[in-house]
Order: structure tokens, then sequence, then C-alpha cells
């Protein structure tokens, strides 16, 4: 009788165990919230910027830009210690004009932000949802931007106010997910510090790009790029095509270009650490899917850092 009250003891631990750790994991594994106040388009990309409050940035070309410098001293907005993460929406059609929405995530003041705004040419406002939306009307292009909170910003590009009114709908609980995220985020890798997914639309069909590959392979294709930190940096990149064919014309293509850059290594510039990054290189195919993965070495990294 013991033992059968110690088996259930048992058996009910690990089940508790085993539900705590598919709910953390559900909640580790969830993409940041403003990726979710994005709209819908046809590029969607994600940048976690935290890692930058470790780095030292005092010689970087951004902060010792006189115009950031007196955005930072006016606004207390420091991105080396401030920002969070960065989530970006386009809708991408061809034209010159393409939709852009951002949102930033950090550490924000409101009331200096709204004072820096302010002070810039032609700039007017309009409130919608509760929230102010600061413009310089253009033609094609008007730039808006509001301040959600004190930890979220969002900044738009386009002829139409929508975009911005979408966001700020999402923020106070109303709209749906973005289709790409509900449709290929779980594609992208865990822990990726950095991603995109792009649907390629149609489009007129380019002349052949490098080594004759035919870019045409890749209407209505989704491709996802992601990055990774494991002490290297891995790169990579799936391409989702509509059937099995179209993949093998994308992982025929590919391979060409990464044979010709291969080869080119080789003649032209013999560096043993660019050749370590080249052999790394992997390209696979299963069914409608094409993956191409690369491994930048640390000690690569931190020659390169050394350098700058």
């Amino acid at each position: 009788m013991r033992s059968r009250k110690l088996l259930l003891t048992l058996i009910i631990v690990l089940a508790v165990v085993a539900i705590a750790a598919a709910v953390t994991y559900h909640v580790i594994r969830r993409p940041a919230r403003a990726v979710y106040l994005l709209p819908d388009g046809n590029v969607m990309a994600y940048v976690n910027f935290t890692a930058l409050h470790f780095m030292n940035m005092e010689k970087h070309p951004l902060t010792s830009d006189p115009e950031y410098q007196e955005f930072a001293a006016e606004t207390g907005f420091d991105a080396q210690h401030d920002l969070d993460n960065v989530a970006i929406s386009a809708n991408v059609t061809g034209g010159a004009n393409p939709e852009i929405a951002a949102i930033f995530s950090g550490t924000f003041n409101p009331e200096r932000i709204s004072s820096y705004v302010k002070k810039q040419p032609n700039v007017e406002t309009e409130n919608y949802g509760g929230k102010t939306i600061y413009f310089a009307p253009e033609k094609d292009q008007t730039a808006r931007f509001s301040i959600l909170d004190s930890k979220m910003v969002a900044v738009t590009f386009g002829a139409s106010a929508d975009t911005i009114h979408g966001i700020i709908e999402k923020f106070t609980g109303s709209g749906s997910t973005p289709r790409l995220l509900s449709d290929y985020y779980d594609d992208v890798p865990f822990a990726s510090v950095a991603w995109a997914i792009v649907r390629v639309p149609e489009f007129p069909v380019p002349p052949p790009g490098p080594a004759g590959v035919d870019l045409s392979i890749l209407k209505n294709s989704v491709t996802i790029v992601s990055v990774r930190y494991t002490g290297s940096v891995r790169f990579r990149a799936e391409f989702i095509t509509e059937n099995q064919n179209d993949a093998t014309k994308v992982f025929t293509a590919l391979n060409a270009v990464v044979a010709l850059g291969r080869a080119t290594q080789v003649s032209n510039n013999p560096d043993k650490d660019l050749a370590q990054v080249m052999n790394s290189l992997e390209l696979k195919q299963s069914g409608n899917r094409v993956v191409l993965t690369v491994v930048v070495p640390q000690e690569l990294i931190k020659k390169a850092s050394q350098k700058r």
C-alpha cells in the first residue's frame, strides 16, 4: 500500500512538473508583445537589442553623431541602455511607397520625448484612442509617431493614418494577430535574437542574378531568416515554396551561388577565417523547404570587434 502511494505521489509530481515546463516553454516561446501590435504585411522582422546594454558603444558612429547626441540630451533616451527590441512590419508590393510600421520597446520618458517631437518643424497632432499621434504631412509618405506608454512607442510611414490607428486599437485590446506571425512564427528557431519572415509577392521577372539565378523561382514563397547566438553566431534561412519542384529549383540555384562564393573566396581571398565560415555553410532540402545555415565562430567576431 505504501509503495502504491509513493508511486501515485511520484506520478502526480511528474505530471505537475511536465505541465509547468510546458507552460514555461510556451511563455518563453511567445514573441514580444510589440510583434502582436503590428499590422498585416508581407514583411515582418524583430531584433532584440538587449545585448547592447552590455557593450561599449562610446566610439560607435551613432552615439557620436551630433543629432543623436542632441536627441539623447533632450529626451533622456540612450539606445545603448534603453532600447530593448524593435518589431517591424511592411507591405512591399514593388511600388515606390511601401507601408511601414515599427514598434520600439524599451524605457522612455513620455514627457521629454513629446516635448522634443513638438519642437520639430511642421509637426501636427491628432488624438485617437486616447493617444496622441504626431505627424508632419507629406504628399505620399507621412511619418506618424505615437507614445503608447513608457515602455513602447509606434512609428509608421505611409499615406494613410489607418496603420497607426490599427496599432493603437490593438494596444488597447482589439485587433487580430498578424497573419505572418500566426502562420509561420512556429518555424522561427527558439531563442533567435533576430528574425524576419518575408512572403514574396508576384513581381515582374527581373534579369538573372548572381551565377545566372532566376529570381522568379521565389514568387509566392515564404522566407524565414533568423540569427541565434550560442557562443558563435548562427544564421539560418528557410525557403518555403508552394511545392517540392519549386523547392528543388531554389536548392539548385542556391547551390550554384554557394559554389561560386567558395570558388571566388579560394582564388581571390584565401583568408582562413573566411574559409572557416564558408566551410560551415550547409544547404539542405526537405520536401517543399530548403534550409541554408552558416556559423560565424566567436573568435572571428572578437577579431572583427577589435578592428572596429
